[in-house]
């Protein structure tokens, strides 16, 4: 899949370009000046947008705001004949280019396949997708950061896209080709974690057979993404505090410190000001993190993105697993539209995905959407019964399953036989640290557990 390209306009050297790209097996969608509706921007998912300009239209540079609130794409204007000072504030505005007509098609055919490069990034595996204008605000904000080396901290709960818009941050930078290294801090035991940021020397501990480089040195050049911040303990923050202030990094067992030129982007799904306050977390260290902070909304905030990324992933989940699944049902509708989301982005893409398996007709029903392991929600609301027949919607308390109340007591015995420490647990359990952090959150929340 190459992407979507939407031409708008109505002279002849549109007409030709996207006849070109369609020869070039690009996926094209055309709109007369007349016909063309922005609106149309927001129920679809468009890759790039070239504009034809009318000549009176090239001296309203404030157009590209229109287009830029209502999706967020390359976006590449055209026009008979500008100023080039008004060309140039398009560009300022948010445009990614702006071209003459008399361009030759060559040229013009290149900016557009350039485009959908830029976009792939986002499109090969995971894609940030939004209708949200906060979000969109957001991406912008982003874009014009990436261009420099300050820390960025990116604030959120689980789930809502924190690593995709690190990833982001990198490939619009001008890092994009130097290395990407990401750290879950809190997937590792606090030995474990210092030596895979840092490195080793041969010898600086039984075992050190070789040298081994850091995530750090590892991303010079590059950007490097601190998952879970908040989980590293003091001592490894005022290591990381060094590579911070001096642009060096401490290896253990090394005579002399390593130069290192890296981008540092940082997540946490906790407050990280109460960390602070409660000294949980250096305060020194905070201040270098959060040069610019983000706070990323959660889906439940963006309700205009829940019918937008629900129509993307059973599109996604239908092509890859060849599936003719025409809509939703109404109910699964109302399920969907009213449902809080606990889990967020993540939550929603594996509950499609299992809708999509699942189902066995042209339509998902409720019953595919729900975890037929558990019907209580994650954020313990009660489901409502299923009627799929009549599609109808009766409010229904359902007890909670016994798989539920296994999943609680396995996670207490654990706990206990590790002595608290959530590490060992989560891997006598089989699973992340992320996950059993999250479950006793869950537990605590609802009043089901006092920790």
């Amino acid at each position: 899949m190459r992407g979507k390209v939407l031409l708008v306009g109505d002279s002849l050297e549109v007409k030709l370009l996207r006849d070109t790209l369609k020869d070039r097996k690009v996926e094209v969608l055309w709109f007369s000046k007349k016909e063309f509706n922005k609106d149309f921007l927001i129920q679809k998912l468009i890759d790039v947008v070239v504009f034809e300009l009318s000549y009176e239209e090239t001296s309203k540079p404030e157009i590209v705001n229109e287009f830029l609130g209502v999706g967020y794409f390359y976006l590449i204007f055209l026009a008979e004949k500008a100023e080039l000072e008004k060309a140039v504030e398009f560009i300022k505005r948010g445009a990614h280019d702006f071209k003459l007509l008399s361009t030759p098609i060559e040229i013009l055919e290149k900016v557009i396949l350039y485009g959908l490069e830029e976009r792939k990034v986002f499109w090969e595996e995971e894609v940030f997708l939004t209708q949200n204008p906060r979000m969109f605000q957001i991406l912008k904000m982003l874009e014009e950061v990436a261009q420099s080396k300050v820390p960025v901290l990116l604030v959120g709960e689980s789930g809502t896209g924190k690593e995709l818009l690190a990833k982001f941050i990198h490939f619009k930078s001008s890092r994009r080709k130097g290395p990407y290294i990401a750290i879950n801090c809190a997937a590792l035991p606090e030995t474990l974690l210092e030596s895979e940021l840092f490195g080793y020397e041969k010898g600086a501990f039984s075992g050190a057979n070789f040298r081994k480089k850091g995530k750090i040195e590892l991303a010079d050049g590059g950007t490097l993404l601190l998952d879970e911040i908040t989980e590293m303990n003091f001592n490894l923050q005022s290591k990381l505090l060094r590579v911070l202030q001096e642009g060096e990094v401490d290896k253990l067992g090394g005579y002399h410190p390593v130069k290192v030129d890296v981008r540092i982007v940082s997540t946490t799904n906790k407050d990280i000001e109460k960390e602070v306050t409660e000294g949980r977390f250096r305060k020194d260290l905070y201040y270098r993190i959060n040069v610019i902070t983000v706070k990323i909304p959660p889906l439940r905030e963006r309700k205009e993105d829940i019918e937008f990324l629900s129509k993307y992933f059973l599109e996604k989940f239908s092509e890859l697993y060849k599936k003719e699944i025409d809509d939703f049902s109404s109910s699964a509708w109302h399920f969907l539209r009213t449902y809080e989301f606990p889990g967020n982005v993540r939550e929603l893409k594996n509950m499609i995905e299992r809708a999509v398996i699942t189902t066995k007709s042209r339509f998902i029903e409720v019953e595919n959407l729900i975890d037929p392991f558990s019907f209580e929600s994650a954020s313990g609301t009660k489901v409502d019964k299923i009627e799929s027949k009549n599609e109808k919607f009766e409010e229904e308390e359902l007890k909670i399953k016994p798989l539920f109340e296994l999943e609680k007591e396995a996670i207490l015995k654990a706990l206990k036989l590790c002595q608290g420490n959530k590490s060992k647990a989560a891997e006598l359990l089989g699973i992340t640290v992320r996950t059993l952090r999250n479950k006793l959150k869950l537990y605590q929340e609802q009043g089901i557990l006092k920790i």
